[in-house]
């Protein structure tokens, strides 16, 4: 991949300036190719289609929404580790402990072969629990992610650090609590919690790639979990500094995209800057057939 981006014309970055100026000025300067930071890319696709994808989702998910609209606004914590990632069962029963420990609503997002990998139910059981008490809701496998996030009701994100991931939630100015599981994913949780300062860390240690699952049994436990949890969704000065340092980056996104903006420039350089470029290239090659 390094090889051949060093023997590529540009690279194109799903990101935007604001949230990575510095490190966006050094790549250029030490990597010596053109880049243009265009993104967040899923604020551009949804930016004219929002309604229409809201319907959508408001005729598939009508259990989930009324659910969420009984929530009062940043009350309920979202999450998800992504299409990628296996959790053993060991971690699963900490994550769900440490869920209800805490003192918050929650959404969790499940795939479904972790259901029956126990052989006693328990997350089934859980299930059932939450369900009664109306503090947790289960979604099994694929889950209406931008419709949460951009939800009033949801308050903060727990992330496995995917990139997309972590644009969608900055996006709509929610604060995370950072899973990282492998690749890039550590790297991406410094710049939330050390940098930006808008992440709490769970404490994940270990780089497991996810076709590694069960070969250790390194875990973060229950009380690590709802630890974050009340940092993240509590009200102390710690989560109010954070939350308006995400708003503002959030704000910042959408103006990217904006006319004027620096993702709406790039991308407009670029489609100009490919346009002379086919157009030398063509005069070139009339005038090697002359």
């Amino acid at each position: 991949m390094f090889e051949s981006e060093k023997r590529s014309y540009g690279t194109l970055y799903n990101s935007f300036h604001e949230l990575e100026s510095d490190y966006e000025k050094l790549s250029q300067t030490t990597i010596g190719i053109k880049s243009w930071s265009v993104g967040p890319v899923s604020t551009w696709i949804n930016k004219d289609d929002e309604n229409k994808a809201n319907r959508r989702h408001i005729e598939k998910e009508g259990e989930l929404l009324n659910w969420l609209n009984s929530k009062s606004n940043e009350s309920v914590l979202y999450v998800s580790f992504g299409s990628l990632t296996r959790v053993s069962h060991e971690q699963l029963v900490e994550i769900a402990y440490g869920l209800e420990n805490s003192s918050h609503n929650f959404i969790w997002v499940v795939r479904e072969k972790d259901k029956d990998e126990d052989g006693e139910g328990f997350l089934q059981d859980f299930e059932e629990r939450m369900k009664e008490s109306k503090k947790g809701y289960i979604i099994w496998n694929w889950a209406p992610q931008l419709l949460i996030l951009d939800h009033p009701a949801t308050g903060g994100i727990v992330t496995h650090c995917g990139w997309n991931s972590i644009l969608e939630s900055l996006s709509v100015g929610l604060p995370m609590i950072t899973w990282p599981m492998f690749a890039e994913q550590f790297y991406n949780e410094k710049l939330l919690v050390d940098v930006l300062k808008i992440g709490v860390s769970v404490g994940s240690k270990v780089n497991k790639f996810w076709l590694s699952i069960g070969e250790d049994h390194v875990v973060v436990r229950r009380e690590d979990i709802a630890k974050a949890v009340e940092i993240l969704m509590g009200s102390s000065q710690e989560s109010k500094e954070m939350r308006m340092r995400v708003r503002k980056l959030g704000d910042t996104a959408k103006r990217s995209i904006e006319e004027g903006g620096h993702s709406y420039n790039n991308l407009l350089q670029l489609i100009d800057e490919l346009k002379s470029l086919k157009t030398a290239r063509e005069l070139e090659k009339r005038g090697l057939d002359n």
